[in-house]
């Protein structure tokens, strides 16, 4: 009886080994799988499989998409692109949530929209890894904010005996992935983001 558990036990011992060594023979995670597993612990949607891009993105500040018509008087909107990637920017009117405008901003470029009309605008940021072949949407948004307050952009006009004295609205923003600017994002979802 002895004999017999010595052999049964030489022969488990063995195939426990052989069950070590092929576990452990199994390649590290590549590089491409720890970004990944960084995306999703982050909240961030899965990349898709790589696939077409845009041929030849628009130089930064080109307007893309919306019904916004620029006018040659009118308020300015700066918007400067901290880093992150690059950037597509949309104005929205606040009443509707329709598109009004949409820009393009590489990063670490800087861009001023001179000649918006009246209107109050919401303000929306996304970063994405390359613009889809439309080259005016990103092929994933890993990121997208919309700023908390609707810049209300109305003309006034002040007149005294002497003159009249128009002004319009300048402002200016920056774009950053970071949480430590001064005004801070909210961040919204890609299908918000991407609604017209």
């Amino acid at each position: 009886m002895t004999g017999f558990f010595g052999r049964s036990g030489q022969a488990l011992g063995v195939v426990c080994i052989i069950w070590t060594a092929a576990a452990h023979a199994a390649d590290p995670p590549s590089r491409a799988a720890a970004i990944a597993a960084a995306d999703a612990a982050a909240g961030l949607p899965a990349a898709p499989e790589a696939g077409p891009v845009c041929a030849a993105p628009p130089p930064s500040g080109e307007k893309l998409a919306g019904d916004m018509k620029l006018q040659t008087e009118g308020h300015s909107v700066e918007f400067s692109n901290a880093g992150g990637g690059d950037a597509l920017v949309k104005m929205r009117h606040a009443d509707t949530s329709r598109l009004a405008a949409s820009f393009y901003l590489r990063a670490m470029e800087s861009v001023t929209i001179e000649g918006v009309p009246d209107g109050a605008y919401r303000i929306q940021y996304a970063f994405g890894p390359a613009l889809a072949p439309d080259c005016k949407s990103f092929t994933r948004i890993m990121r997208a904010r919309e700023l908390p307050d609707v810049d209300d952009m109305r003309t006034q006009t002040i007149e005294t005996d002497d003159q009249t004295e128009v002004k319009r609205s300048s402002v200016s923003y920056e774009l950053s992935v970071t949480e430590t600017a001064n005004v801070k994002p909210i961040s919204i979802d890609a299908a918000t983001f991407n609604a017209e």
